[in-house]
C-alpha cells in the first residue's frame, strides 16, 4: 500500500531521523518531490536512510550514483541538490563517510543555505535602508512602512546567522571525537 506525506524540514539531521523512523515502521521511501514523500509499507523489512549532497556534478555524479548503486544502496529520489539514498537495515550500517575531512565537509554544506540567506537578507536590509533614509521623505506612512520591512529583513538576516551557527555547532564534531580521527 502506497503513501504519501507532505512534510517540510530547515534540518537535514531531523529529516534523515524522520525517515530512519519510517523505514524502522516498515515504510521503503520510494519518491520525494518539493516536500512530499512516497512511501509503500513492506513490513517486516526494514530500511535505512540517508541524505546525500554530492560534489559531482554530470557524468561524475551518474558515476557515484552508480557507485553507490552497485554497493547495495539505491537512489531513492534527487531534488535540490540532494540525494535521497535507501539500504535494507539488514544488509548493514548505511555509512557513506568515514573520513573527518569528508564528514566535516558534509555538514557544512548541510547548513550553508542558512548562511547565504542571512547574509543575503542583512545586505539588501543594509542597503534598502540606507536608501530609504537618502532618498525618501521622512513623512508619512510609507517611510515608516518602509523603515520597519528593512529592519525586518536586517533582523531576519540576524536570525538566519544564529540558527545556522547553532546547527554548525550542534552538528560538528565534539574535541573529543577529532582526536580520535587524527
Amino acid at each position: 500500500m502506497k503513501t504519501s506525506i507532505k512534510k517540510t524540514f530547515l534540518d537535514i539531521y531531523k529529516e534523515e531521523q524522520w525517515l530512519n523512523e519510517q523505514g524502522e515502521n516498515g515504510l521503503m521511501l520510494i519518491g520525494y518531490h518539493n516536500g512530499e514523500y512516497e512511501f509503500e509499507d513492506v513490513s517486516p523489512v526494514k530500511y535505512q536512510y540517508k541524505i546525500d549532497i554530492p560534489d559531482y556534478t554530470g557524468r561524475k555524479k551518474k558515476e557515484y550514483l552508480d557507485f553507490l548503486e552497485q554497493t547495495g544502496i539505491s537512489v531513492v529520489a534527487q531534488y535540490g541538490g540532494r540525494v535521497y539514498l535507501r539500504k535494507n537495515a539488514a544488509d548493514g550500517p548505511l555509512d557513506l563517510y568515514t573520513e573527518k575531512k569528508e564528514v566535516t565537509k558534509q555538514m557544512n554544506k548541510r547548513y550553508s543555505h542558512l548562511f547565504i540567506t542571512a547574509i543575503s537578507q542583512f545586505m539588501l536590509g543594509i542597503i534598502m535602508l540606507i536608501q530609504t533614509l537618502y532618498y525618501v521623505q521622512p513623512k508619512g506612512v510609507p517611510f515608516w512602512i518602509t523603515i520597519v520591512i528593512d529592519v525586518g529583513l536586517i533582523i531576519s538576516g540576524i536570525i538566519f546567522f544564529i540558527l545556522g551557527v547553532r546547527k554548525h555547532r550542534k552538528y560538528s564534531l565534539p574535541k573529543e571525537e577529532k582526536d580520535i580521527w587524527e
